[in-house]
Order: C-alpha cells, then structure tokens, then sequence
C-alpha cells in the first residue's frame, strides 16, 4: 500500500489501538495498518523533545542491528496542546522470538540513552508486553 506522507500534518487514526506505555499511545493508521501513529504522553516543554529521543533510539538500534532492527520514521509533529506525535512503521509479532541475549543487548543501548524508556528485563521473558519486539515490517517482510 502506498501513504503520502504530508511533513507535520498527522494522519487520520483507525480505532486500533495497538499499545499503551510510558512515552504514548500507538494507533493504527486509518486504512493503513502497515503504519502507526504514536502520541506522545506528555508536552514538549523544558527541552524534552520525545520526537527527537525516541529517533535517537531508534537510529541506534539501527545501527546496533546493521539497519534491520528499528522502524523508519516517516513523518512528526506537534498538537496544539504542545505534544508531539510520529509516524513509523508497525512491527508485527512473530510467536518465533529472537534469542533473549539479542533483545537484551538491544535493552541495554536503548536505557543507556533513555533511562526511563518503556523496556526492562523482568518482561524480557515475556515480549508482548515490551516495546523490544522480535518481527517484521510491511516493507521488510523478513523477521528480524
């Protein structure tokens, strides 16, 4: 399926809600359930810009994985209450999971550079209730 991307302007949600953690809520896109939109929780205010972190973990676990093991971002913004939102690819789950020793490593870059983000290793041992997931994109039907 193709989606044009408008720089800013946020697309129309669908009513599939597809998780609910520290830093947002992830939709679906109307019509699109190959893409998600994620609202970030709180207000841009005093330098906390979640765009920007939520990419800076994004490219590092793109690089940590050689470009297999994140999701493109496509498109952001900001609603008028000041919070931010993005556009990225959707993962789906695969019941084959990755080895743990992988999804730990990734835990490890992503709290070292958001201490606070929605992962930790007591649900390591059960990732659908994490944000590291073991499968693939629309565009990259690979599991990885």
């Amino acid at each position: 399926m193709e989606f044009t991307h408008v720089a800013t302007v946020k697309p129309a949600y669908s009513a599939v809600e597809l998780g609910r953690g520290a830093d947002g809520i992830v939709v679906e896109v109307l019509d699109h359930p190959e893409l998600v939109i994620k609202d970030m929780n709180h207000p841009f205010r005093l330098g906390r810009n979640r765009i920007a972190l939520e990419q800076r973990v994004l490219h590092a676990v793109a690089d940590a994985t050689k470009g297999l093991g994140a999701t493109r971002v496509f498109n952001s913004g900001a609603d008028e209450h000041e919070r931010s939102w993005l556009v990225r690819e959707r993962v789906f789950d695969l019941e084959t999971r990755g080895s743990q020793e992988s999804r730990a490593a990734l835990i490890d870059i992503i709290l070292r550079i958001h201490p606070t983000a929605d992962v930790n290793r007591v649900m390591l041992l059960d990732p659908t209730f994490d944000n590291v997931r073991w499968g693939y994109t629309a565009a990259n039907p690979k599991p990885r």
